[in-house]
């Protein structure tokens, strides 16, 4: 992609509101020569911007890529749609010709479907070749999506320009069936994908039909991913019978779908069909997969023309076979994944931990293992049918049980899954009675079902009778509900537990979407003596924006008052997890404030939050104090190394930790540095997992780090250390070649390429990690780089000085042995920009801070400047030197011209007198 076309705000944070700040905005656009990339993620459209910048844009007919993902954070509702209606009048009225549109992260919800609409026919889209709408918590709006695409299919074959749309992204947006089956009409008219990709979305039965029928109509498909949804056994031979007519395919991705042996089997058995020399990649992880078919897939994937096709079939059920199985099929192209990862071992082999913490793990996910109803048929039962099969089966994993006969009275009601959709007083009913028979319900499940308010009000009376309830799993429990029916639910719900004396421990209200008002509606309930007895508290991807500060006060209140009661009262909260809600700084300082007081959290986890370094300090500070800390998750948020160093700190507080999620958490080399530093074996003796992915962590400082991991080499079983998804580009291979069995370095195929070189791109990513690209395709990779702003003329020089400013920042994370790597990777940007004055001076500065810092280092027999200078003799190319300092190459390629220049200046500057000699030998300019 050529950046001089391109003009990125991405990540700025610009909050539009003033006319002020939009000015700068819009004079950038307005002086943009040639605007064929306008990236605005990681900003905030005012209604005002919205509009002004609109206007800007109607006389940019060159315009090709709208990059314009997660650019409302903090914005109502209905802010949205005038935005949206303003810049699609702009797209017509500029007359440009679009082939990329990422609306991705942006949570339009079903009430902007009108607005959706009417953007989707701008007939600036009739040469949309990518369309990305990623975690936009589309719900039924889906249905909108899928009309608005047939429409302007139809509008655009009237206008002679028929759509030939290649790309289509929908992953995390609660499709279920209804949306799934009305985007598949549109697929089937399109004919033209090449790539459709829908995890996470709840699509079942009739859906993947469906979307089967839409796959054999794109006959030159490449990519399908339906990741975590359920296809089942069915669905996946629906599939299978598909594959014979996808003679491109080159990644197929049905991870966590439940397909089970047979459906497994079919897939394996069509794929021998296609045209085996574009498989690339096989994705079957998570599908319930047993001992009994594996020689079955090992015969299919391991044979000559099928042995190049990468196979994922990690966290399946192989069991006590695991490790045999691996053996005969896993030295090749198939990943049997981690052994402990099994779904039939994993269990067994944390059995010492206690029941608790098995619990905690598996309901960290939000997943049931245990129900065995047949589900299949259950929304064409009647009432009466249902009650019927409730009393004489028992309902999921349901244990209604005597308390005569069990005193542990573990009884669990459960409707996981069901479908229903209880609107009224009388739909409700059968839930009701089925609560009434319960003479012991300690734990109520109403996961995956749709509570109105009448329904919600029974079964909120059918509680009272119920002091015993102490686990509230009601997770995604309001799909198509209107935001102004949740909280009076939840204000129902919760004065019920509070009526019967409920003391609750686990309370999961994650993925409702209930926004800020529905944390208004939890008040009462988190401040009661209910939730004095509260350890699990789940509230992932609700939408909470500025309602995680209430969470807070609540928490705190309730820790207040429970501490007031005294004795066995105070709040232990262990478990708090609250990822994908928009916290921000605000969030989490409120957080912060809380956890301090709190003291006893074990599992923390508010992962993709949008909290930049600022609040990640506050909350490690306050983290500190919660000793028994074994998960942390603050995976794609913007820690930074600064917000690293003060993390890595705070390690040595927590001698339980488990597991540290820093993913997509952009702490580059010198953070990741900092982390590894700080992790000691002593200490961190119960270590299992160390995320760093998607850090753009380079290989000098991977290699590094492999070498540094092996001070875990001492404890059984090794911790693991996750570096995949960085910046290791032609020297991935290197990496992977030093990594050892507890270094993950990933598949070089989910790379993001070296950040060396003579401009810096940063690498993109739609929402996640978990909606990471799966295959090399060099297309996706144009699509997909990340875009500096550029300042026409001056662009090379503003990447360099960027450059220069970031190894400043990075040099606070060196050893003094580290600090010639430091100013050998000022080379690259200085070359890039052929060593212009300003980025000189910069750089000299830079050096002249390290050289300061290396000089005040007292060393005998050799003085630390002369190992500085021996090592960047050994590492600049041309030398012909290698010291025993440095035996192997670094990889930096220094240019020895630039780093000439910038010691001769050094030396003007009065440094270096004792090695003088040593410099004019080997850069004789000096």
């Amino acid at each position: 992609m050529d950046l001089n076309n391109t003009l990125s705000f991405f990540g700025k944070q610009l909050k539009l509101d003033t006319e002020e700040e939009i000015s700068k905005v819009i004079d950038q656009i307005r002086k943009h020569l040639n605007l064929e990339v306008l990236d605005f993620r990681g900003n905030t459209l005012s209604v005002l911007a919205g509009k002004l910048i609109a206007e800007s844009l109607k006389t940019r007919r060159e315009l090709k890529e709208c990059i314009w993902s997660d650019m409302f954070t903090g914005r109502l509702k209905d802010e949205i749609p005038l935005v949206l209606d303003a810049l699609g009048e702009a797209l017509t009225a500029s007359g440009c010709r679009l082939t990329t549109l990422d609306l991705s992260d942006n949570a339009f919800g079903a009430g902007l479907s009108t607005s959706l609409y009417n953007f989707l026919q701008s007939p600036a889209l009739y040469s949309l070749e990518n369309l990305i709408l990623n975690n936009n918590g589309l719900g039924l709006a889906g249905k909108t999506v899928g009309k608005a695409l047939c429409s302007l299919i139809d509008a655009s074959k009237k206008a002679g320009t028929p759509l030939k749309l290649k790309k289509f992204v929908c992953g995390r947006n609660r499709l279920e069936v209804e949306s799934t089956i009305a985007l598949s009409d549109a697929f089937i008219k399109l004919g033209t994908l090449e790539e459709i990709r829908l995890p996470q979305n709840g699509i079942r039965d009739d859906g993947i039909i469906a979307l089967a029928e839409a796959f054999r109509m794109n006959k030159k498909l490449r990519i399908i991913d339906i990741n975590d949804n359920f296809c089942c056994p069915e669905g996946a031979i629906q599939i299978s019978e598909v594959l014979s007519d996808l003679q491109f395919i080159e990644v197929l991705d049905l991870g966590d779908c439940v397909c089970d042996d047979p459906g497994v089997l079919a897939i394996i058995a069509e794929l021998d069909k296609i045209n085996r020399d574009c498989l690339k990649k096989v994705v079957l992880s998570g599908n319930n997969i047993t001992s009994d078919v594996i020689d079955e897939i090992g015969a299919c994937f391991n044979s000559p023309k099928m042995c190049h096709v990468k196979v994922d079939i990690s966290v399946n059920m192989f069991g006590k076979d695991f490790d045999s199985a691996k053996a005969r099929h896993g030295k090749g192209n198939i990943d049997f994944g981690r052994r402990g990862d099994d779904e039939l071992l994993s269990s067994d082999e944390e059995e010492e931990q206690g029941a608790e913490d098995a619990s905690m793990e598996e309901d960290a996910f939000n997943t049931s293992r245990e129900t065995v109803i047949d589900r299949s048929n259950l929304h064409e039962a009647s009432a009466d049918e249902m009650m019927n099969d409730l009393m004489n089966k028992g309902f999921g994993c349901m244990k209604i049980e005597d308390n005569q006969q069990n005193s542990n009275g573990n009884g669990m009601v459960s409707f996981l899954d069901k479908s229903l959709k209880l609107d009224t007083a009388e739909s409700a009913e059968p839930v009701v009675k089925v609560i009434a028979a319960a003479s012991s319900m300690k734990a109520l499940e109403l996961r995956g079902n749709t509570l109105g308010i009448a329904a919600g009000n029974v079964i909120a009376k059918a509680l009272e009778s119920h002091p015993e309830l102490e686990r509230c799993l009601w997770s995604d429990l309001f799909t198509g509900r209107l935001k102004n029916e949740i909280p009076p639910i939840l204000e129902a719900l919760g004065k019920a537990m509070m009526t019967a004396g409920c003391k609750i421990k686990e309370l999961d209200l994650s993925d409702n979407a209930f926004g800020p008002i529905g944390a208004d509606a939890l008040k009462d309930l988190l401040e009661s003596p209910s939730s004095f007895s509260l350890e699990v508290l789940k509230l992932n991807n609700n939408g909470l924006g500025i309602g995680g500060k209430q969470i807070a006060k609540s928490l705190t209140e309730c820790l207040r008052k429970s501490i007031a009661v005294g004795g066995e009262n105070r709040l232990r909260l262990k478990t708090f997890i609250a990822g994908r809600n928009r916290l921000e700084n605000p969030g989490a300082h409120a957080l912060a404030a809380t956890f301090k007081a709190l003291e006893t959290v074990e599992w923390f986890d508010v992962r993709q939050n949008g909290i930049h370094e600022e609040g990640i300090r506050a909350l490690v500070a306050a983290l500190k104090h919660n000793r028994n800390l074994r998960y942390l998750w603050l995976e794609d948020n913007t820690v930074l190394p600064k917000g690293a160093k003060a993390l890595a700190k705070t390690l040595e507080s927590w001698p339980k930790l488990e597991v540290l999620n820093l993913s997509d958490c952009l702490i580059r080399d010198a953070g990741c540095n900092y982390i590894i530093d700080h992790l000691n074996p002593q200490h961190h003796r119960h270590l299992k997992n160390v995320y760093l992915c998607g850090n753009e962590l380079t290989p000098p400082v991977a290699k590094l780090l492999i070498q540094k991991w092996s001070k875990f080499d001492g404890l059984t079983p090794k911790p693991v250390l996750h570096i995949h998804t960085n910046s290791f580009g032609d020297e991935f291979s290197d990496v992977a070649g030093m990594a050892p069995e507890n270094v993950n370095v990933g598949d070089e195929d989910d790379d993001l390429g070296s950040l060396d070189g003579d401009q810096e791109e940063y690498n993109s990513k739609s929402s996640d990690s978990e909606d990471a690209d799966l295959d090399d395709d060099d297309e996706d990779d144009d699509e997909e780089a990340e875009i500096q702003i550029i300042d026409n003329g001056e662009s090379q020089l503003k990447l360099a000085m960027d450059r220069i400013d970031r190894l400043d920042i990075d040099f606070e994370s060196r050893f003094q042995e580290d600090t010639a790597r430091v100013i050998l990777q000022l080379s690259a940007p200085l070359k890039s920009c052929k060593m212009s004055e300003p980025a000189l001076q910069r750089a000299i500065e830079v050096a002249e801070n390290i050289v300061r810092r290396v000089e005040s280092v007292k060393r005998n027999p050799i003085p630390a400047t002369t190992q500085l200078v021996n090592n960047i003799v050994a590492q600049c190319a041309g030398t012909g030197v290698k010291t025993l300092q440095a035996e192997t190459d670094w990889g930096y390629g220094a240019d020895p011209q630039v780093i000439s220049r910038l010691f001769s200046e050094l030396v003007a500057r009065g440094h270096f007198k004792l090695e003088l000699a040593l410099l004019q030998r080997f850069f004789p300019s000096q």
